[in-house]
């Protein structure tokens, strides 16, 4: 998804954030940030709706808050795919999606595989 993020990776004053948030109004598509199989598509607690990937080289990618989710489990996904619509579900403040990459199911820093984004 475009947007402005309001949150990066890192420490903050409410814990440790283990991805970037990125602003945008309600129902703003989110894509696919690289081909993969859904691995999860529901309702996933403080993240609210969410759709997990993943991907080549044991990188899963979240995206969380979801308004509506527009995949599946097992559905095969392409990068540039709209997986969802960015929502205020879960524990949130305002509309976005929470976008987190994880590598041997260990957070790490998704700047790192961001383009354009402003960060």
């Amino acid at each position: 998804a475009r947007g402005t993020v309001t949150s990066r990776y890192g420490y903050r004053s409410s814990g440790f954030h283990t991805g970037i948030d990125i602003a945008n109004p309600v129902g703003t598509p989110i894509y696919a940030a690289a081909d993969g199989v859904v691995l999860y598509a529901g309702d996933r607690g403080n993240y609210g709706r969410t759709v997990i990937i993943e991907h080549e080289n044991n990188m899963i990618t979240y995206y969380a808050h979801c308004d509506k989710l527009l995949v599946s489990e097992g559905d095969i996904v392409s990068l540039g795919d709209q997986v969802s619509t960015i929502g205020m579900t879960g524990k949130t403040t305002g509309p976005h999606v929470h976008f987190e990459v994880r590598i041997n199911n260990e957070a790490v820093n998704p700047q790192k595989y961001v383009k354009n984004i402003g960060i």
